[in-house]
């Protein structure tokens, strides 16, 4: 039952209207530190999972169930979701908070997950409190943000719900079964007229989710318009529900056809690198060159999924983790940044690490832990990624190697452009000491994993890796 409540329990924020509009963020802190401690004893316990028999006419069950990806995805949702409570404003209200903690219900909803349709209902859950949040406390181009992240998703959620619809289908006439449980749709030889159409429905559909070029349209203006706290959690977590789609349902049910196909999604996944590492050198809105880097890794991820490898697995679950809580961070300092200067403009920021040391501290920690360097996370995810690269492509392998150099370029000009040079004639307040709490639990845990990425790295390998692996020998002998 504990992996139930993970899910159930932000819902208690729902309390929220009930108490004095100042109470609100005290009480949310509270209920996403309790999500935090829960999270903490399923860790502890390892394994865990309820099996409820929802719609018997057709095959449908509530299943939620714990392996070592799952595990950490959830534990990212709880510590960024907490961490951008804690971050944002006072006065932002009941609503406010109540959407946030759905969208944590949401997230660790589809992470846990095991039967399809199970799966899609958390997915289309997740739409709601983004939409509500942008436009209840987006910038002036809120409502049009929320209007093109609801319409881009639907779009890819009728792909989902077709694909879906067709796996079931296609099953009971093979098996006699009416069932959307993963496990056994995962050993299910599909018409080979089917397949192709089907793993493009669930593609599209994690490809606007994530987002990754060229199907990205509703990031810029969703990351751009909603406060940062909410972008932390849009871009630190959500947009991990895409790429963690392609782990749970492409790689066990159409791995043949990734393999058929595996040169053309390298090759897109590839573009999408470059086209986020590209824009993200020649911007100069700070929050947009966070977003483009974003786009980037997560067209990393997608490499290390696409190169069908142990490593590349393993080292695009690992990103996930690690660019959550490096971007979810760096988003919460941007937004800092922004209250105190007024801008996001990197021409009107010059020499602020002399009247904000504090901030300019961090801001240099999650720079460098985005870009790569050695002794963080993201170089422990990007080394395990490239492990899977060069042995399936080497010609992306070095595409990617280029665009890491790009990545050291734009995050070095993003924080020297902000905080060295010449001294701006501002008045500037440093971070205060709740906001040195936030950050420092966050930084604290990127460092963490970059001295330590075992910490991630054997919880995913002993306990998801095999099973997936296993999936995919039974779909190379369907």
């Amino acid at each position: 039952m504990l992996v139930f409540w993970l899910v159930a329990w932000p819902w208690v924020g729902a309390a929220l209207f009930a108490l004095p509009r100042s109470w609100a963020k005290a009480a949310a802190a509270v209920v996403g530190a309790v999500e935090v401690l829960l999270f903490a004893r399923l860790w502890a316990l390892g394994q865990a999972s309820v099996d409820w028999n929802w719609i018997p006419d057709l095959g449908v069950h509530f299943h939620l169930a714990v392996d070592g990806t799952s595990l950490v995805l959830a534990g990212l949702a709880a510590v960024v979701t907490l961490a951008a409570i804690l971050a944002s404003r006072r006065e932002a209200g009941p609503a406010y908070y109540f959407w946030l903690l759905l969208a944590l219900s949401s997230a660790a909803g589809v992470f846990f997950a095991r039967d399809l349709v199970t799966f899609y209902v958390f997915w289309e859950v997740v739409l709601i409190p983004v939409f509500f949040l942008l436009t209840g406390w987006g910038g002036e181009g809120g409502r049009a943000a929320a209007l093109r992240w609801l319409i881009m998703n639907l779009f890819g959620s009728f792909f989902l719900l077709v694909a879906l619809i067709a796996v079931g289908v296609l099953h009971a006439e093979e098996t006699g079964v009416v069932t959307f449980q993963l496990a056994q749709l995962a050993h299910t030889a599909y018409a080979p007229w089917a397949v192709p159409w089907i793993f493009l429905g669930f593609f599209v559909a994690f490809l606007i989710k994530a987002p990754l070029w060229p199907l990205h349209g509703w990031m810029p203006s969703a990351y751009g318009e909603a406060p940062a706290p909410v972008t932390a959690v849009l871009s630190g977590v959500l947009s991990k529900l895409g790429v963690y789609g392609m782990i749970r349902v492409l790689v066990p049910l159409f791995f043949p056809e990734m393999a058929r196909w595996q040169p053309y999604l390298m090759a897109l996944a590839a573009v999408g690198l470059v086209y986020g590492a590209a824009m993200a050198l020649r911007l100069r809105d700070v929050k947009m060159v966070a977003a483009y880097a974003s786009l980037s890794h997560l067209a990393m991820m997608s490499l290390g999924i696409f190169s069908l490898t142990r490593p590349g697995e393993v080292g695009a679950v690992f990103y996930m983790v690690a660019h959550g809580l490096m971007v979810g961070g760096l988003f919460l300092l941007l937004g800092w940044l922004e209250d105190r200067t007024g801008t996001r403009d990197l021409g009107a920021l010059s020499g602020l690490n002399r009247q904000a040391p504090r901030l300019s501290g961090w801001f240099q920690l999650f720079a460098l832990a985005t870009l790569g360097l050695p002794g963080l996370p993201g170089f422990a995810g990007e080394y395990m990624i490239f492990q899977g690269l060069v042995v399936q492509n080497v010609t992306v392998a070095v595409v990617a190697g280029v665009v890491l150099v790009v990545a050291s370029w734009y995050m070095i000009r993003l924080f020297q452009g902000a905080m060295q040079g010449p001294r701006r004639a501002v008045t500037l307040a440093d971070l205060g000491v709740g906001q040195v709490a936030v950050i420092g639990v966050l930084g604290a845990v990127v460092t963490l994993l970059g001295v330590w990425p075992a910490s991630v790295t054997g919880t995913v390998g002993h306990t998801s890796l095999p099973a997936a692996a296993t999936a995919v020998r039974g779909g190379e002998r369907g």
